[in-house]
This record gives C-alpha cells, structure tokens and sequence, in this order.
C-alpha cells in the first residue's frame, strides 16, 4: 500500500506533462521564413526567380513589375516596360563604372587627355534601346500584381555591348579620341572582357 501511495503521485506528475491544456504547446514552434516573396504581397512565398536570382542559360536578366491594371494586357505591357527599363539601367550602369575604373586606371599625364563624363555615358547608354530581349517567365502574384522575366542570352547580350560601345564612340569626342587612340582602346576593351 505504501508503494502505491508514493507511486500515484509520480503517476500523476507523468500524465500531467504529457498533457496540454487549451491547447498551449511546450514545444518552441518555428517559424520558416521564404527565401523570396512578392513585393506586393509580402506574407506569400514567390518563386526565386521573381526576387532577381539569376536565370540559368541566360546572361542577363531582369524582373519587372506592375500593380493590377484595368487589363491584364495592360498589367503585362507594364511589368514588360519596367524590366527593359532596369536592364537599360544595368548596361547604363555597367558601361559607366567600366568607364570609370579605366579612369581611374591612367597613370600618366598624357593619358589623362581622355577624361570621359561618365555622367553622358550613364544618359546615352539609358536612352538606348536594347535588342533581343525575350519575355522567359511571367508570373501574377495573390494580389493580382504581374511579374515579368525578361532575358538575354549570352550573343546577344554581347551584340548589344558592342552596339552601346559603338553608339558611345559616335557620340562622344573624348571617347571617340580613347577608341582611336590603340593603347587606352586595347586597356578598355581587356577591361571589358573580365567584367
């Protein structure tokens, strides 16, 4: 009988833990948090692809977007207008720094005849029109928000440096004068080749 009396209360104490009341868990909940969402609709998980991951078998790739409008042709032509603008943005950015490290690259002098205002560069670049892009993925999101992936492949996003090369040296003295001149012209274009 004493064994029972002191047995029951370890029982209890047994039963007890393995219990919940209203239903309050003892374990730690975790929370998994998505490795991309929709901007629009921040509490829902969204493919990678739509925060800016690259693309596999493409060079370049931007992700445009558009809140809903009255039509989906209008959503669509929209998110399209955004992504061209970011990959216009990109070549803008890209071919300005390029410009900029060659810059900052002159030792000498002589060389720094070819001081180039990267600022038109960034202006001439943008305001072109790039070819070639092609719409890979389009996506609405739970609020009706339309995503577009446009993309480049690797020819044509080399066509399209070539052309916003040729562009600048047209219209730029100073960068028409470095593409003339045969040593800053080699040093930029092997400056090219490792971005």
């Amino acid at each position: 009988m004493k064994k029972l009396i002191l047995l029951l209360p370890v029982l209890a104490a047994v039963t007890a833990c393995g219990s919940t009341s209203s239903g309050i868990s003892t374990k730690k909940e975790t929370l998994l948090t998505p490795d991309c969402v929709y901007q629009d609709a921040p509490d829902k998980a969204a493919p990678l692809w739509i925060c800016g991951v690259p693309v596999e078998g493409f060079a370049l790739s931007q992700v445009g977007f558009s809140e809903k409008k009255p039509s989906a042709t209008m959503t669509t032509a929209a998110a399209t207008a955004d992504a061209r603008a970011k990959m216009s943005s990109y070549f803008a950015t890209m071919v300005s720094d390029l410009f900029s490290q060659y810059q900052k690259s002159i030792e000498t002098e002589e060389s720094a005849k070819n001081i180039i205002d990267t600022d038109m560069v960034r202006e001439t670049v943008s305001s072109m029109t790039l070819f070639g892009t092609r719409t890979v993925r389009t996506m609405t999101s739970p609020s009706g928000g339309q995503y577009v992936l446009l993309a480049m492949d690797e020819m044509t996003y080399k066509a399209n440096q070539e052309k916003v090369f040729a562009a600048l040296k047209d219209a730029d003295a100073e960068i028409k004068q470095l593409f003339e001149n045969e040593q800053a012209r080699e040093r930029l274009m092997s400056m090219i080749k490792v971005q």
